[in-house]
């Protein structure tokens, strides 16, 4: 059974909008919609390492992010989605600035579970990141 994005927000909204995590790396708003999750990210100074480009944390941050919310789609109502499993491959960088576009959509949800393959990719196509992960639903929430 998927949600819709406007239930998931609602159901979500509360735990989501005070994620102080997320609010200090500045992370955008994300779009929702059947098991697929996306966010665009400016690039900031916060964002960045030494050299003047984005610290690989940061990658790893926007697709567990992402891979997240994608998985909330598919997860049973009330569930709360953690991270179990996170890989990824970095093919390319970004810098200060530029728009780092995260997808993500879920391809298999069980009782349980659900995999999410996601991709980072500046606005030309270039791809900087791609990866998959693998989320644990907690009935009734973690509180």
């Amino acid at each position: 059974m998927t949600a819709s994005n406007d239930e998931i927000e609602q159901q979500h909204k509360p735990k989501w909008s005070q994620n102080p995590f997320a609010q200090l790396l500045h992370l955008p708003p994300i779009s929702l919609q059947d098991g697929t999750a996306r966010l665009e990210l400016i690039v900031e100074e916060i964002h960045l390492r030494p050299g003047g480009v984005v610290h690989g944390g940061i990658f790893a941050t926007l697709l567990d992010t992402v891979a997240g919310y994608a998985a909330y789609c598919v997860a049973p109502k009330g569930a709360e989605v953690l991270t179990i499993q996170l890989n990824l491959n970095m093919t390319a960088t970004a810098r200060l600035g530029e728009t780092i576009i995260a997808t993500a959509k879920a391809v298999h949800s069980g009782r349980r579970t659900a995999v999410v393959q996601g991709e980072l990719r500046l606005p030309d196509g270039k791809l900087l990141v791609t990866g998959s992960g693998t989320f644990f639903f907690v009935d009734g929430g973690l509180i």
